[in-house]
Order: structure tokens, then sequence, then C-alpha cells
């Protein structure tokens, strides 16, 4: 892990940036900028300062720990200081922090700007969450291997887990099992908590897809939608598949071959430079509408909004939605997202993590496309 060419990208948008330093709190860029995969809950703000990054113009990168998380300063390449209380972080920042104007982290800036506030009297704090995942759109080699472990992991659990899918099991019991399974294959953690989702086909239509008690069981006639992701290597998976229980009508699995073929249409003239994020819904929005399924689709993703980056964090930047006008480029890894909804008949999502190269693209996950029916 090149933490070093990390840090000289991470200067370099100072100056751009017109910045003197940024400060970041223990999350997505602290991980990649240290190197130290110290346990972080994504898609939830830190409510107090345990770990912290300072880089500033002319200055060691510091990096600040609280006592407790002493036993990993051996795994750090960067100068690291110890503080028991927060007592102790204004003095400590004010030794390294020269200029007035400090980027800091978007989930912890509350505390951040206080305690820059503290440590430089008149200081004036900006997002500088950005800057951090501008530099991690691309993934190097390292990383893409995290992220295929962790992607291989995630299938591993599907495939023992689709042999539970059975008349009587619950959402919740399939929820938990998803979890357990994953931490026993070797997870650090899940991205975020798992979902198994039950539609049940003739039902009344609702806005909101989801009314099937957590606690019922699973009769025939009911897809099965799954949203699920592990944390491995300190990088994220993020995968969905469906899967329908007793024999499926027509149309229901025409919608899910539809959704794969639609997915696969579109991975496959995906090409870094020659295509852009606002590009790909309406590729695959084509696709559904030449296979019959188009109104399904944008029943569910109505603002055209199909995914997102992934890698140390679960959402990464940028989006793949209407208003990204960034071009594919190769190191690029998102979490492709289509799915069809028929109120009252189904809810059915796929999800693939998806790598682009210097060439085109190609699916990292690997879990069957074949499998829907399940025995009722």
């Amino acid at each position: 892990m090149n933490v070093a060419s990390r840090l000289r990208k991470l200067q370099d948008g100072l100056d751009r940036n017109g910045l003197d330093a940024v400060l970041y709190g223990l999350g997505a860029n602290f991980q990649y900028f240290t190197g130290l995969q110290i346990r972080w809950k994504r898609m939830e703000e830190p409510d107090e300062p345990g770990c912290l990054l300072l880089v500033a113009r002319g200055q060691e990168p510091q990096v600040m720990l609280h006592v407790s998380y002493a036993g990993l300063a051996a795994a750090c390449d960067l100068s690291v200081d110890f503080f028991g209380s927060r007592a102790e972080l204004p003095g400590m920042l004010r030794r390294s922090l020269r200029g007035r104007r400090v980027g800091t982290s978007r989930a912890a800036a509350g505390y951040l700007q206080e305690l820059v506030g503290e440590a430089r009297r008149g200081a004036a704090c900006v997002d500088a969450e950005r800057l951090g995942e501008e530099i991690r759109v691309q993934k190097d080699e390292d990383e893409v291997a995290l992220l295929r472990r962790v992607v291989a992991l995630t299938d591993r659990v599907m495939e023992k887990v689709v042999g539970e899918i059975r008349p009587g099991v619950t959402q919740n019991e399939l929820q938990a099992l998803i979890r357990k399974t994953g931490l026993d294959l070797g997870a650090q953690d899940v991205s975020f908590e798992p979902a198994a989702l039950f539609v049940k086909s003739g039902g009344d239509p609702t806005p909101d897809p989801f009314v099937y008690p957590k606690d019922q069981g699973l009769v025939p006639g009911t897809s099965v939608a799954f949203d699920f992701g592990f944390v491995a290597g300190g990088y994220c998976s993020d995968f969905g598949r469906s899967f329908y229980c007793g024999p499926a009508p027509a149309h229901i699995a025409g919608a899910y071959r539809a959704l794969h073929e639609a997915q696969c249409e579109l991975v496959g003239r995906m090409k870094p430079g020659r295509m852009k994020l606002n590009e790909m819904f309406g590729v695959l929005e084509a696709a559904m509408d030449r296979l019959g399924y188009g109104d399904r689709l944008r029943a569910r993703l109505k603002d055209g909004t199909l995914g997102h980056q992934i890698g140390v964090d679960l959402h990464e930047n940028p989006w793949i939605r209407p208003d990204s006008d960034v071009p594919l480029q190769p190191g690029m890894v998102m979490a492709i997202e289509p799915k069809a909804w028929f109120p009252g008949e189904y809810y059915l999502r796929v999800e693939d993590v998806v790598l682009v190269g210097e060439e085109g693209a190609a699916f990292l996950t690997g879990s069957s496309r074949e499998v829907f029916e399940l025995p009722g």
C-alpha cells in the first residue's frame, strides 16, 4: 500500500484548492491516507475524535490516535502522536497548523471545526471530503485485489444462503444467516445491514413494496430480493440477487432475465473515455425497453440513479446518476444496481461490482445468473 504516493496527491490537492491543511477524522479518507484499518461504521457519523490525520503544507503528515489505539502504531508508516483526552488535541494541532484555511471531513465536521477553532483562532474550515474522494476514484492494483477478495467472499455467502430459501423461512432469519455466514467466512463486518425482501405476487399494490411482515414465513408465489455486503481487508462489497419461491409466472421470470441481460449489455459497452456516468442509465433503460420491461425499471429508479463507486467506503463519489458527467476511467470500481418493480407482483434487483479496465469493463461479481426459481 503506497501511502506516500497517496499523500503526495493530497498535498497537490491542497495547492489546487487553496487550502493550508486538511484534517480528517475516522472514516474512509483517514483509512485511505494512513493505511490504518481501524473499525468504523459506514453510513454513521463519529460523535467524538478518536483518530485524526492532519496534512498541512510544508509539514510532515501527523496522525493522532487515542491511547486506546496504541497497539496500531506499528502498522503506520507515518508519525503518530497519542492523546488521552480531547483537551490535548488543540495543542497537538497547533504545532503543525500554520495556515488559516483548513479542510475537514464531512461526517465529523462539527467537532473538527471546534478543534481547529481552538487550535488556530480565526481559522476558516471548509468541507474537504471530496478532495480525498477524488483521489480515491481510481483504484490501484492492491485495492482491486482487496475488492476481488471481498466480492468473492460475498459470492460465497450467496451460494450458501440460497439453499435456505424455502417455505417457512422469514426475512429476519435470512438476514441473520447472511450476517453469520459472512463473518464465519472471514469478513470483518457487514458494510450495511443485510436485506432479504419478500413481495407476494397477487397482493394489493402499495407505494411501499416491502409490506410483507419480517417475522412471517415465506410462502410460494413470493419474490425474494437480496441486498447485502461485507467488509474484508478494509474494503467493501455491495451485492444483489433475486429469487422466486415456486414456479414463476412468465412475466416475472422475464423481468428477471431482462435485468440480467440489460446489466450484461451495459457492462459490455462500458469503455473508458467513451462513456460518461450519466449515460449509463440510458443504455440500460434502452435495453430494458427492448426486452419489454422498461416501465418496471423506471417504476423503481425514477430519478435515473443506477449505483455508485465503491472501495474503502460503501458509497463513494461520483454516483451513477444524471448529474454525474464524469467519464469512465480505468481503475473505477462501481456497484451497478438495476431494479424492477411491479406493485403487488414483484420486486426484483440485481447488483454487481464492476471494474473499469484500460479497454473495457468486467464483472468482479461471479454469482450465478441462472438460478431464479426455487422449490415452493
